[in-house]
């Protein structure tokens, strides 16, 4: 299935139904989840796309850094990717910023996910892109961390412990609830047994506006 028409049906979806069609439908066993503490902290909105990841870490050697890494990354954008950001566990600086925002959403990302922290966020809403991510801080990331990697494989803390895997192959969706890695391997059936699902909970929406009997129509639909 091309990545547009995959975006254009997800992007109908909320994360609740695709979490229930991962876990119940599809029976998956691998973390994909990632941690409650990222979330939206700036323009609201639901999206999805392909991972671009990026790796950093902490600078230890102000004559090594190299600032070309980030700006070759951008040549490597396209259209429906969401940039994925594995900070290496730092928590000293922002990571991303309006900058950094106004790149992404001119090569074509729909938004960011961070572990780590962005700056800027007043303005980054202003610009109607969005940054989930673990916190805001104004400490610029100049002579203390960069990214030294793309379109690697990365990983995020993930709910309950543990990591998410993210690999440049995988998707991302997110949205109000949170951030979910829609691996590869199970995308386009999640997409189809999520489908069915919001389809049901339409039904069970519009017939409990009708009906008294909860239990007549858990009988006849059964759970939601």
């Amino acid at each position: 299935m091309e990545l547009e028409e995959m975006s254009r049906r997800y992007e109908k979806l909320y994360a609740g139904v695709i979490y229930d069609s991962i876990i119940f439908d599809l029976k998956y066993d691998k973390k994909f989840v990632v941690d409650l503490s990222i979330n939206n902290k700036t323009h609201k909105g639901t999206y999805f796309g392909k991972a671009f990841t990026c790796l950093g870490q902490k600078v230890k050697d102000i004559h090594k850094i190299d600032d070309t890494v980030r700006i070759e990354m951008f040549k490597h954008f396209h259209d429906h990717c969401i940039q994925v950001i594995d900070t290496g566990g730092d928590k000293s600086v922002a990571h991303f910023g309006d900058i950094s925002g106004k790149l992404a959403k001119k090569f074509g990302s729909k938004c960011v996910v961070t572990d780590g922290y962005t700056r800027d966020a007043n303005i980054i809403s202003n610009d109607k892109y969005s940054v989930f991510c673990s916190g805001i801080t104004p400490i610029d990331a100049f002579e203390k961390w960069q990214i030294i990697d793309y379109q690697c494989n990365i990983t995020l803390p993930a709910m309950n412990g543990g990591f998410v895997d993210i690999s440049p192959e995988d998707y991302i969706f997110c949205d109000g609830d949170g951030v979910l890695v829609i691996h590869s391997e199970i995308a386009e059936q999640a997409l189809i047994m999520a489908e069915k699902r919001s389809r049901n909970e339409e039904i069970v929406r519009s017939r409990l506006l009708e009906t008294k009997d909860i239990q007549d129509l858990y009988d006849e639909i059964g759970r939601w």
